[in-house]
């Protein structure tokens, strides 16, 4: 929202003119919000900034909005449903990369399909919804929010600062999965304890300082000039 108002008010003396095809995919989106499902209004963010990015990209504005509308929608909805398709395969990987990193800390862990063990008697399942690349499409979200916000245009420097806080996200839950290891007291404490929203806080923080420090330092600078 604070996105997508700064890019609205940026320049209050200059309003954005819309066609008639414009304001016919803007209404039909908006009846998207009566579908008797909570996803509907991300099929309204899908048309809406669909149609805005690709019929408006000469106005930076309307383009930008453009971009956050399909970023959240990308987040709540289409993410969603890549993600459950795609997730055997994930799956695989994740296992793959928990198991060696925890090999480092736990000398006995041992794998059976999705469940990790250190102990004969207590064992984690990894499902989907605690995956460690379940927030990445967030942490796109609130990069191109900033992004905006700064009215900072997309550069190497950027890519950079997005991927340095996607490989923190994965790692801080990768951490958080460990951590559940030892016994049902530390499952507890970082799944539904105060551990899930220490967890949780430092995720949001790794999405946003990266790419802050790259739009408030030289680096966005340099990564701007020809």
């Amino acid at each position: 929202m604070a996105a997508i108002l700064s890019l609205v008010l940026a320049d209050s003396r200059r309003c954005a003119a819309l066609a008639g095809s414009d304001i016919a995919v803007l209404l039909l989106s908006a009846l998207a919000w009566f579908v008797p499902e909570q996803h509907g209004v991300y099929l309204a963010t899908s048309l809406a900034g669909g149609w805005v990015l690709f019929r408006r990209r000469s106005d930076r504005r309307l383009a930008g909005i453009g971009q956050i509308w399909l970023a959240l929608s990308i987040y709540e909805l289409w993410g969603k449903i890549l993600f459950k398709l795609a997730y055997q395969m994930i799956e695989i990987i994740e296992v793959g990369l928990l198991y060696r990193v925890g090999q480092l800390f736990y000398g006995g862990l041992g794998v059976s399909g999705a469940s990790l063990s250190i102990h004969a008697d207590w064992s984690i399942v990894i499902l989907e919804g605690c995956s460690s690349f379940h927030n990445l499409s967030l942490t796109v979200l609130i990069w191109i929010s900033i992004l905006k916000i700064a009215e900072t245009p997309v550069s190497l420097a950027a890519l950079r600062a997005l991927g340095l806080g996607a490989c923190l996200v994965v790692a801080i839950n990768v951490a958080r999965i460990l951590a559940m290891l030892p016994s049902r007291e530390a499952f507890v404490f970082w799944h539904d304890g105060a551990g899930s929203s220490l967890v949780a806080l430092t995720s949001v923080l790794a999405a946003i300082v990266p790419i802050l420090l790259c739009v408030e330092g030289r680096a966005c600078e340099a990564g701007t000039q020809p």
